[in-house]
């Protein structure tokens, strides 16, 4: 009998927290939402989940990430994939299985619809899952590549190359620079008042840089990237490679 696959659309600066913690988690959404048993949702549509798309601020406007083209120049786009078991539940069976108010169930499939989602293709499991028990896939110019080499080595290149090129990545690149370069020059004029403390003056700068981010997640994906170009020193990318190797 042949296997029906799950897919878990999210974005690449969330895979890395995914690689940090190990597991896939249940929604964050619904337990703030008081859900007393969260899903974790999958989909049977190998195209696109349009139930899954981001609301993002540039630093001039908010608008909806609505498409993978969308997600990859952004956030980056990525899919976890597993098979169909026994543990998972259809949306119509999770109003009953999650105990969820069924207006907020209604509300869901009605969201799902606006944007063009197929809430018969919806799934959800109500445990996190290992990564270990998930392949991975980048989205890059219009196809799913697999971030996971024939001979299990982790693909960097592909990773590194997807982050790169996104909103998030280069903007936090372009703060980051302009923060090292009024500190320098801060420091050049402290050098000239001796009087006053270094400290003084790079502070209030790095904070007022900070307090102006443009969208929440652009600091942390920087720094995340950073870990992972570091990782001999930190273990992150072994850990990643040998999570490849095991599987």
């Amino acid at each position: 009998m042949e296997k029906t696959l799950l897919y878990h659309y999210t974005s690449l600066s969330h895979l890395i927290e995914i690689f940090k913690t190990g597991k896939l988690l249940t929604s964050q959404t619904e337990k703030m939402l008081k859900v007393k048993k969260p899903g974790l949702w999958f989909t049977t549509n190998s195209n696109w989940e349009y139930s899954a798309f981001k609301r993002f601020n540039d630093g001039k406007k908010e608008f909806d990430l609505n498409t993978p083209e969308e997600f990859e120049k952004y956030i980056g786009c990525v899919r976890l994939v597993t098979n169909l078991n026994s543990l998972f539940v259809t949306f119509a069976k999770y109003k009953h299985k999650s105990k969820v108010n069924p207006l907020l169930w209604d509300k869901m499939a009605e969201i799902g619809k606006s944007k063009g989602a197929n809430p018969n293709e919806w799934y959800a499991t109500f445990s996190p899952m290992s990564i270990n028990n998930l392949d991975i896939e980048v989205y890059e110019g219009g196809e799913w590549f697999k971030l996971k080499k024939e001979n299990g080595e982790f693909d960097s290149e592909l990773f590194n190359r997807n982050l790169e090129k996104t909103f998030v990545y280069n903007k936090g690149k372009e703060m980051e620079e302009k923060m090292i370069k009024e500190v320098e020059l801060n420091k050049e004029k402290d050098n000239l008042n001796i009087e006053k403390p270094i400290q003084e003056k790079v502070k209030p700068v790095v904070e007022e840089k900070v307090e102006s981010v443009v969208e929440e997640k652009v600091e942390s994906v920087v720094e995340e990237k950073k870990e992972l170009e570091t990782a001999k020193s930190k273990g992150i990318l072994s850990k990643v490679r040998n999570f490849f190797r095991r599987k």
